[in-house]
């Protein structure tokens, strides 16, 4: 009859024993309040999600195969420039939350500060505009060894840069092309100057700057009409025939680390005759 007591007892302490080595099912953490995660994204946005039971804010933005969804609640003024920026790269800042739902048990939202373009975090785009104060243009067509193609020169003294036009004069197609020339940033006026000089007279300078890098303008950026016979010349090289033409140089939204404000102008080219 004392065997039955043992029994029971021994039968407790194995539930107990169980019980107390099971491991519990962890509960949801929710974020504490005073806790945050602020994040800066480039990606591309989307502001045109829908979603079971209406989960989700209605815009995402996608960067390296990971989703967050986007709320503009603290940020209206954002929320404005959505609308054009669909399908586009940009850059979202803000601070990162979780929500939990129903069908998505676990939503990340980015709460957002501020939304630009995707050039946001890059350089700022340094502009060339030929109107700048400044700026100095030469034009060159002939050197000591009598005419040649045109060239126009616009200095860029306190961007260190060049901005070099040339107008070809093989035939009456009169084919302009254009390109940015990027010198050190230690460079002076007196050396930018130093460089024009070599590249059209035969008085060369032994030490003048050299380029950091050269940007070739996109070949539909640069064109050339109204050309209007002006005179003939006979020189010792021969006879060419001079034509006053209009150039034009378009808007470039980047070429390196410049954008260019569109612009055109008047050149003289020497065209030799056969």
């Amino acid at each position: 009859m004392k065997l039955i007591p043992l029994i029971s007892l021994a039968f407790l302490i194995s539930i107990l024993s169980c019980g107390l080595l099971a491991s519990p099912t962890p509960l949801p953490v929710e974020p504490l309040e005073d806790e945050y995660i602020k994040v800066e994204v480039r990606g591309k946005l989307n502001n045109e999600i829908m979603a079971i039971g209406g989960e989700t804010t209605g815009v995402i933005i996608t960067a390296n195969g990971v989703t967050w969804e986007l709320d503009f609640a603290n940020s209206p003024d954002s929320q404005k420039k959505l609308k054009p920026m669909n399908g586009k790269v940009v850059v979202v800042k803000g601070k990162l939350t979780m929500k939990r739902g129903v069908e998505i048990r676990q939503r990340w939202i980015v709460k957002v500060d501020a939304i630009g373009a995707g050039t946001a975090g890059q350089p700022d785009l340094s502009t060339l505009d030929i109107t700048s104060e400044d700026v100095k243009k030469l034009e060159v067509s002939q050197t000591f060894g009598g005419f040649r193609e045109t060239q126009i020169f616009y200095t860029f003294p306190k961007k260190n840069v060049i901005l070099k036009v040339r107008i070809d004069n093989k035939n009456k197609d009169f084919a302009v092309t254009g390109k940015v020339i990027v010198f050190p940033k230690s460079t002076t006026a007196a050396g930018l100057a130093k460089w024009l000089n070599n590249q059209h007279s035969d008085g060369l300078y032994p030490e003048i700057p050299l380029p950091v890098s050269t940007l070739d303008l996109a070949k539909n950026t640069c064109s050339s009409n109204n050309a209007k016979f002006s005179e003939k010349i006979e020189s010792r090289l021969g006879s060419f025939d001079s034509y006053s033409i209009d150039f034009q140089v378009k808007d470039v939204e980047r070429i390196g680390n410049y954008k260019i404000n569109g612009f055109s102008g008047k050149a003289t080219v020497h065209l030799k005759n056969k």
